[in-house]
């Protein structure tokens, strides 16, 4: 019996895990990359002097705060995904497997730290589906973990915060960045961009990421946004148009730039998979196109013993991710009965008053990195949304029109979200569209994180799980 299982070796799940090793509980940690890090401190797979960008030839290592967990103070299972998890009376059972395929394992916990952290939301348009046109957060990643390139002439697109470094460090590696698309602008709500001033390391920040680009001559396009792509083969034009306030675009501003890769980025939606298969309490914002986990100060969760970190409880960056992990592990070493737990007491609040200090940021980059209705004007009715399934746009539009009221009810009718990512890709923008064709909220229509098995696995593995079978199946054998 494992005292305590987390998920997750991101900003968050890595704090979690130093926090509560060094309270004397016994931590096995579990992520799905074969090296720690997450998103923010991946970490690279070659070898010295391999690779052919410079970002290769940078050491990368973890920040030392948490050197506990590669010190052999945390067991890790790297390479493995969790792809169940269910309630037991002595606690809890995850079900974890190789991602290379192999053996699956079997772990039980008294308690649980779930930092499982946001899939990239992606929006469809005319051509996303090219060879070349890939997310931003994909391309930071391949260019972090093995110093490849997504492409030598490359648009970034989309919008949010991570457009720019990912941006910056494309063209740092060699790429020639044809432009930064930003579709929200600082013109149409001058006061909420005003309001940045107040966090000036924060300003400094992007200001070193503009002039990076600068030096490199990349434009930055504000309140445009990339609405086409075409190639024979791969993509090899992207049209970009200017937006009006609610992102519809306006009629003759188009341009076209020759690219030979695009990278696209509206922000992030938590995964809450696990949270559910687990029956934690979620809720909607019925701005955001996707649920965050409810938990209290101390980051417990509505069920005893399940604790949540990072970016499931909302998108607010590795500074939140990490002090949401500090108070999850010492949390949940208090609930593990560690005396000492009872002295970090001041610690807790302490790191409380850190959490609200920098999610007063986040929820300004929430405020400003908004998604408006217009975007759903650019794909046509050919546009695939799903791309597992290949249902198009007007299938999906068809579907809600014709009746269906919730999102599941369409995954029914048209199989989209039935594919190998299981709704991850399309999802966000499938809840949108049925809640503007039916006039309800968000939150109203339901979405697809809630499945038995979170992860593509062997059927010989789900065999093995009684929970999972069908109770009117005949017994094996």
């Amino acid at each position: 019996m494992n005292e305590l299982v987390v998920v997750g070796g991101g900003p968050a799940g890595m704090a979690a895990a130093d926090a509560a090793v060094r309270l004397g509980v016994r931590v096995t940690l579990v992520d799905s990359a074969p090296r720690l890090g997450g998103q923010i401190y991946r970490q690279s797979l070659l070898s010295p002097g391999e690779g052919g960008s410079p970002a290769s030839s940078r050491k990368r290592s973890l920040p030392a705060r948490f050197r506990s967990i590669e010190s052999g103070q945390v067991e890790l299972i790297l390479g493995a995904s969790v792809w169940s998890a269910s309630r037991v009376p002595s606690g809890f059972t995850l079900r974890v497997n190789p991602m290379s395929g192999g053996e699956g394992k079997t772990l039980n916990a008294k308690a649980i730290v779930l930092a499982t952290g946001a899939s990239e939301l992606a929006l469809p348009f005319p051509g996303w589906e090219l060879p070349g046109v890939s997310t931003a957060g994909a391309a930071q990643a391949l260019l972090k973990s093995q110093g490849v390139l997504v492409g030598h002439r490359v648009l970034v697109a989309g919008s949010g915060p991570l457009l720019l470094p990912v941006a910056a460090s494309l063209a740092h590696s060699g790429a020639k960045v044809v432009g930064v698309v930003e579709a929200c602008s600082p013109y149409r709500d001058p006061l909420k961009f005003a309001r940045i001033s107040a966090y000036p390391s924060k300003v400094l920040e992007a200001l070193g990421y503009l002039r990076h680009l600068a030096i490199h001559r990349v434009p930055v396009l504000m309140g445009s946004a990339l609405v086409r792509c075409d190639g024979e083969g791969r993509v090899q034009h992207a049209s970009v148009a200017r937006l009006d306030k609610d992102w519809h675009p306006i009629a003759g501003s188009e341009r076209t730039f020759e690219v030979d890769a695009v990278c696209t980025s509206f922000g992030f939606v938590p995964r809450l998979e696990l949270c559910r298969q687990l029956g934690l309490d979620d809720s909607c914002d019925d701005i955001h196109p996707g649920a965050t986990a409810l938990h209290d100060t101390s980051m417990a969760a509505s069920v005893p013993g399940v604790f949540v970190a990072g970016e499931l409880t909302g998108i607010a960056g590795a500074v939140v991710a990490e002090l949401e992990g500090r108070l999850a592990g010492n949390a949940a070493a208090s609930y593990l009965g560690r005396s000492k737990a009872a002295r970090t007491a001041g610690d807790q609040a302490t790191t409380i008053g850190k959490l609200r200090r920098a999610m007063s940021f986040a929820d300004l980059l929430g405020q400003i990195y908004t998604l408006q209705p217009g975007w759903m004007t650019w794909p046509n009715n050919d546009t695939l949304v799903c791309r597992c399934e290949d249902v198009s746009w007007g299938t999906v539009r068809r579907a809600a029109e014709s009746g269906a009221m919730k999102v599941q009810a369409v995954r029914g009718l048209t199989r989209c979200g039935m594919g190998y990512c299981q709704g991850r890709t399309c999802g966000p923008a499938v809840v949108s569209l049925v809640a503007a064709l039916t006039g309800a909220r968000l939150s109203q229509v339901g979405d697809l994180d809630s499945r038995p098995v979170m992860m593509p696995v062997a059927l010989g593995e789900v065999a093995k799980v009684d929970e999972l079978r069908d109770p009117e199946a005949p017994p094996e054998g």
